[in-house]
């Protein structure tokens, strides 16, 4: 696509739900005269004057903001004893496990969420602490309420299955508005979530005032669906709540087994068409072994997986998004670099599946480099 210079001008036109631009810009003399970016959507420009942080958001500017649900994964361990059942923890929770994964890779990440004044919240919050996370932002619960704990079930192929022991509320379902301030998401690169804090109050409040504020700030939302049908009374209540969230979020993360019951379709291209429609300005759709897709207004793509020896997917999609999320905060949103963090993520997903657990085998940069270097797709 061409640019062309436009001369300054008094009003200064944004275009703000399609971010997804071009990594050549067009500047002269940027004292005096704006950018021109070429948005990609087909005859669409947009001027953006220097002091206005919007090209793109990220490359240093902030850091990514998870919050929701944390929970503590329980692994059977080997014992030969038959009056012996041993277990070992694990910190879990879809964006906690975010939070930690970005953190691994570089970038800065904090989490805001609620445990309890109990063994598991302590432990969470050493865990988090040490993958470096901020967790500032976790405020903990007293008794009866506790931190939820989780028993993992996996099976030979790394795929798992949750029982979740949770008081009645959980520690975590009290998230509440209060939780989320301007000064936690100022600056921030990405807010992000997924649907579990949806599922009744105070936390649903607290997924909506994060949007809220978001907008305020022009800090772009990230909505990791993570949908969990057996949480829900049916399926119909959990679109109530999720669909009108995805119009409202620059990205969407889908898996391919959610498509069909929130989006009405099982094609990955269908299914990101309507995201595109109703406002989205990137949709990634991760397809297992098959890759991952993606799409925006201009261009759509697809990416293959990676081979390891997977034991456990345990926040495999967590850490997928969380590798799109650091790449893209740090350079405008081209084709080139959307398809570049799209391999990131299945780099970074593949890497978590090779331990138990999902902070077990979180990989840096330059281990997600290096598998991407290597060539293996699955």
């Amino acid at each position: 696509m061409a640019t062309t210079p436009l001369p300054s001008v008094a009003a200064i036109t944004i275009v703000r739900r399609y971010p997804v631009i071009l990594e050549t810009v067009v500047a002269a003399d940027i004292e005096r005269t704006a950018r021109t970016i070429p948005v990609m959507i087909p005859g669409c420009y947009s001027l953006i004057a220097p002091d206005v942080e919007l090209w793109y958001k990220g490359g240093g500017m902030g850091k990514i903001v998870a919050l929701g649900e944390v929970v503590a994964d329980i692994y059977r361990a080997g014992s030969e004893r038959p009056e012996e059942l041993p277990f070992i923890a694990r910190p879990g929770g879809a964006p906690a496990n975010l939070a930690a994964a970005a953190a691994r890779l570089g970038s800065v990440a904090a989490f805001i969420g609620r445990v309890g004044e109990d063994l598991f919240g302590n432990f969470i919050l050493h865990a988090l602490q040490a993958c470096g996370v901020d967790v500032s932002g976790v405020r903990r619960c007293d008794p009866p309420t506790r931190t939820s704990i989780a028993f993992v079930e996996v099976s030979p192929s790394g795929e798992r299955s949750f029982t979740f022991y949770r008081t009645s509320p959980a520690a975590d379902e009290l998230l509440s508005a209060e939780d989320v301030t301007r000064k936690s998401l100022s600056g921030a690169s990405f807010v992000t979530f997924g649907s579990i804090p949806l599922l009744r109050e105070p936390s649903r409040s607290a997924v909506r005032r994060a949007v809220e504020l978001a907008e305020e700030l022009d800090v772009p939302v990230a909505f990791d669906v993570n949908l969990r049908p057996h949480l829900w009374e049916g399926l119909e209540e959990a679109r109530r709540e999720i669909l009108p969230l995805l119009g409202r979020a620059r990205i969407v993360k889908l898996s391919d087994d959610e498509i069909g019951p929130l989006l009405g379709t099982e094609e990955p291209l269908a299914a990101a068409g309507r995201l595109l429609e109703a406002g989205v300005s990137l949709a990634f759709i991760t397809l297992g072994a098959a890759g991952a897709f993606y799409a925006a207004p201009g261009f759509r793509g697809s990416v293959p997986a990676f081979s390891v020896r997977a034991v456990d997917s345990t926040g495999a999609g967590d850490a997928f998004t969380a590798a799109v999320l650091d790449h893209l905060s740090r350079g405008p949103w081209s084709e080139a670099r959307v398809r570049e963090a799209a391999t990131r993520g299945a780099a970074a997903g593949a890497l978590v599946c090779t331990a138990f657990g999902a902070l077990g085998a979180l990989p840096d940069a330059g281990e997600v480099e290096a598998l991407i270097s290597s060539g293996a797709p699955g």
